[in-house]
């Protein structure tokens, strides 16, 4: 029984994480949809990040203690569920609370869900396979910039034709993955550990050393640069087009700009586990590398004025760069903690990365939001900047700690 259960594991895990990594169609239109259909400006669009981060970092502990509770199996199972009920209230929230509660469900459900990772590792150990674990993340990570690549061609052109029609697909791709979410199983002794056992190994959950506290950090600030630059960068490009554009060519603009950077995100995932083959632990400095010349693109793009085709080629490249790096960076760490950590320790590992990351995201959101009540939306790109410089030293002395 056990050994049929891991086959299925084997065979839908790929295809449940790459289904479920996001909120398919949502990701694609959120900002558009926000815009054209719920009428919020920028101001209220960026402070849902904020609202919905600030939540979820207070639940943090709760949150944590109930993963503990029910396990990885449950906890990914549960997160799939708050996904669904996440979708729903995005497409028919009617005022700027329901939509908040529906942006604050769907940051809990990222945190049950990632113990899809812990999971992954543990069923893995069991079968000698140790050192597939970016192998088979990569794979799902294809299935999802595949997928997202396939509904950036054709999202612009639903949109146009109803407004509601990507976010009725987003709430069909959640019920399906709420189903298959029942064949991701941990198998091992660690899907939950009893509180006795967690006492007895307290010494050997997590040594924060500076590897770990590096790893913590540089987690941390990468991928809220990485979620602003896509967030606001697409925002940053659309206001732009608007300037130049009606809504519906803006949207088709939008739309060949996603498809395209859609594309290069499926070439980055497959050529990834070669890369990382071959440049190892480089790979955690070039990935930031490549996130400080894509701001770098997007603001030379921006002061561009006598010509709107190489205005938007340039802003457009620099943001094809971050869906380029941003799934391999996350691969990347989350193998190099699950490397560095006992199992005891993964739950909690985990959890702190992913808290570590919406605490700066948070910040960056709430700064963001009191910026752009008086400043221009270029503001905020030259201070992601700023950041993206000093994430590149974090990585530096990860790199020379590993």
């Amino acid at each position: 029984m056990k050994q049929d259960g891991m086959k299925k594991f084997n065979k839908i895990f790929p295809l449940y994480t790459g289904l479920s990594s996001d909120l398919l169609f949502w990701v694609a239109i959120d900002t558009l949809f926000l815009t054209v259909v719920k009428n919020f400006n920028s101001s209220q669009i960026v402070s849902l990040t904020t609202v919905s981060l600030i939540a979820c970092i207070l639940l943090q502990v709760p949150l944590l203690k109930i993963i503990k509770k029910i396990g990885n199996t449950k906890s990914v199972r549960l997160g799939s569920l708050t996904l669904l009920i996440s979708s729903i209230l995005l497409t028919f929230g009617q005022n700027y609370l329901v939509i908040a509660l529906g942006k604050i469900i769907y940051e809990i459900a990222l945190t049950f869900q990632n113990m899809s990772n812990a999971i992954l590792k543990n069923n893995l150990e069991l079968q000698n396979r140790n050192n597939e674990y970016i192998k088979i993340k990569t794979k799902s990570n294809t299935i999802y910039a595949t997928v997202t690549m396939i509904i950036s061609f054709i999202v612009s052109i639903m949109f146009n034709f109803n407004n509601y029609l990507p976010m009725l697909c987003c709430i069909a791709f959640c019920l399906i993955c709420f189903i298959l979410s029942f064949y991701i199983i941990d198998f091992s002794n660690y899907d939950k550990i009893k509180i006795e056992e967690i006492k007895l190994k307290t010494s050997k959950k997590i040594r924060y050393n500076r590897l770990i506290i590096l790893l913590i950090i540089s987690y941390g600030l990468f991928y809220p640069i990485v979620n602003s630059g896509q967030f606001n960068g697409k925002l940053f490009i659309q206001q732009e087009l608007l300037l130049n554009f009606n809504v519906e060519k803006t949207a088709l603009v939008i739309g060949g700009i996603l498809s395209i950077s859609r594309i290069v995100r499926v070439i980055s995932n497959i050529a990834f586990n070669k890369i990382h083959n071959k440049y190892k632990e480089k790979v955690g400095v070039i990935l930031p590398a490549l996130l400080c010349a894509s701001i770098i693109f997007m603001i030379l793009g921006y002061f561009i004025r006598n010509s709107i085709i190489l205005k938007f080629s340039i802003m457009s490249f620099g943001y094809i760069i971050i869906l380029f790096i941003r799934d391999p960076f996350k691969v990347y760490m989350q193998d190099l903690a699950l490397r560095n950590v006992g199992k005891e320790g993964q739950q909690s590992l985990l959890t702190t990365m992913e808290l570590s990351r919406k605490i700066v995201r948070a910040t960056m959101s709430l700064g963001f939001t009191i910026i752009l009540l008086n400043n221009p939306m270029i503001t905020v790109v030259v201070i992601l900047f700023v950041l993206s410089i000093i994430e590149i030293i974090i990585s530096i002395r990860l790199y020379k700690s590993v």
